[in-house]
């Protein structure tokens, strides 16, 4: 093969095999956003011919249109559409990397369920920057998405469960403890003292649609039949509970996660059962040396708190 030929075969399979430049995909992101080249220009500091050759750059290397130009607005097209997650998420990425480098490991990334998070970690937030002032906390909620615990992704994962995930290190911060938990208000229709019979006549509130944690406890109760007159059904705890302060119902609660709402009075526990269900929250890491070293002093603090 000839020079001249040998090097527009290199050149060809550069072209194929380079990466968009990232300017084009934070152009295409905030104009995806705002669905305008002029309100980009704005918020970029560009100039609107600038964001326009910009996106012609991206659309040339998919070789598609990714937008349809209107007079005062641009909108997705649908291979525009299917691109928009993919580079949103390329961003956060690494804008998540650069600043974990940047601050030289000291922020963390936990991920938690939102009436954990709302329930005990955030009370106790000013104790643990107390105790750790440099280390930055991010606190993701987004239970349901698949950790990788790479460069980016989180560093700390707290689960709801029974404590059994082979090959990870397990500490478990809250065994779950069970009781039904209604306003004051309502506490009076169960009877003086409580009836389990009155329940019947109750909306039982559940934050999960099996209803498995109030099947526990009635079959404690030996009442293996009961049903109420209505079930509501939450996606978190921390919704049921609230409903139950505001006097709609009444739910099965975790004692420590109700506890400000039991010490304030917002919440009673109208009976005297009290169960242990078996599971609980419990927090998670690669089980690598590296991994919970850098985890360590946020890991040391929650199962410091951790109830006796």
């Amino acid at each position: 093969m000839t020079g001249p030929s040998r090097r527009m075969v290199l050149k060809l399979a550069f072209q194929q095999n380079r990466l968009p430049p990232l300017q084009t995909l934070q152009t295409f992101s905030v104009v995806a956003e705002t669905g305008s080249f002029t309100l980009a220009a704005s918020e970029l500091n560009l100039s609107q011919s600038a964001i326009s050759r910009q996106i012609q750059q991206l659309e040339h290397y998919f070789g598609c249109s990714l937008f349809q130009r209107h007079t005062r607005k641009v909108v997705l097209t649908e291979q525009g559409e299917a691109i928009v997650p993919i580079v949103n998420g390329l961003l956060i990425s690494l804008r998540n990397s650069f600043e974990a480098t940047r601050t030289r490991g000291r922020s963390l990334t936990v991920r938690m369920p939102p009436t954990f998070a709302r329930r005990w970690l955030l009370p106790r937030l000013t104790d643990l920057h107390g105790r750790h002032p440099g280390l930055n906390i991010t606190i993701d909620t987004a239970w349901f998405a698949r950790p990788t615990f790479g460069t980016g992704d989180i560093d700390l994962l707290v689960l709801y469960g029974n404590g059994h995930w082979p090959g990870m290190h397990v500490e478990l911060l809250l065994p779950e403890k069970l009781t039904p938990m209604c306003s004051p208000s309502f506490a009076t229709s169960l009877g003086n003292p409580a009836r389990i019979e009155s329940l019947a006549d109750c909306v039982l509130l559940h934050s999960n649609a099996r209803q498995s944690d109030w099947t526990l406890w009635l079959q404690a109760e030996g009442a293996y039949d009961l049903t109420a007159v209505r079930n509501q059904i939450f996606d978190t705890q921390d919704f049921a509970m609230t409903a139950a302060a505001s006097g709609y119902g009444v739910t099965m609660g975790d004692m420590h996660l109700a506890r400000q709402d039991l010490e304030s009075g917002t919440l009673v526990t109208p009976f005297r059962r009290i169960i242990e269900s078996g599971y609980g929250y419990y927090a998670i890491c690669p089980a690598r040396e590296d991994a919970k070293a850098r985890v360590s002093d946020l890991l040391n603090w929650l199962v410091r708190e951790r109830p006796t």
